[in-house]
């Protein structure tokens, strides 16, 4: 599966989940191996008008974002370990990849 159907089945997998209405969904994922380990760490929120609401991604979504992880974007030499993801209600979404140390698993590092 390429890239652009992982991204697809990610979105869908989040939008089957997600209560309506809405008109912005943020998703922060990281996922780092370090101390011989995989960390997992995500945050996503529901936006309407000024209110937001934690939300919970499904065990589909997490393996799309998973599946998603095992194919680098064109161009680059290293996997990704982190993203922020965002979809307005009219459709348009963005994904954008990061790289090295992502930041809440930065924190847990520090804090051991």
């Amino acid at each position: 599966m390429d890239m652009l159907a992982l991204q697809e089945q990610f979105i869908e997998a989040l939008l089957e989940a997600v209560p309506e209405p809405w008109e912005r969904l943020e998703v922060h994922y990281e996922k780092f191996a370090w101390g011989g380990e995989d960390s997992e760490i995500y945050v996503a929120n529901r936006f309407l008008g000024e209110q937001k609401a934690d939300m919970d991604l499904t065990m589909e979504a997490l393996d799309a974002l998973e599946a998603l992880r095992g194919h680098r974007p064109q161009g680059q030499a290293e996997p990704w370990t982190w993203l922020v993801f965002s979809i307005e209600a009219t459709g348009q979404y963005h994904f954008d990849f990061r790289y090295g140390v992502p930041p809440f698993i930065a924190r847990e590092m520090a804090a051991q």
